[in-house]
């Protein structure tokens, strides 16, 4: 069964600013407290998580313009069947909400209440920091 989880945030910022931290799927890391490290090319991101785990994934949309993008998980220990998320930025002047959702379905029937608690404070967890990186910029 598909499930959908959606999380967002406002931030003091301009989209702009918001977008110049957000918007480089290879710099995810740098914001997401529970990934070490991650890296960009040719389409494919890939995010190492604190315990060491490998997550691969491929970016299927990349709009600066409507500051958002999409990607997709090819390959990781999680038991997923399929996953599909999009990152977007949207406001106006000084304020901007930024909007992380998916849509995943698990590999077998009964891990989804799991998956959904783990990706919900994953993304409150990097959307938090992502605000705090922003208008820690913007007021240093």
């Amino acid at each position: 069964m598909t499930r959908v989880i959606s999380e967002s945030i406002a931030v003091h910022g301009t989209p702009e600013a918001v977008w110049a931290v957000a918007g480089d799927p290879g710099a995810i890391g740098e914001w997401v407290p529970a990934l070490a490290e991650s890296s960009y090319g040719d389409g494919e991101r890939v995010c190492t998580t604190g315990d060491g785990a490998e997550i691969r994934e491929r970016v299927l949309e990349h709009s600066d313009a409507e500051q958002s993008y999409t990607y997709e998980i090819v390959a990781s220990p999680l038991p997923l069947r399929s996953y599909r998320s999009t990152l977007s930025v949207h406001g106006h002047g000084d304020h901007s909400h930024v909007t992380w959702e998916a849509r995943f379905e698990a590999l077998e029937e009964g891990q989804e209440p799991e998956l959904e608690a783990m990706f919900s404070e994953l993304y409150r967890d990097g959307l938090a920091s992502l605000r705090e990186r922003v208008e820690g910029a913007a007021f240093a």
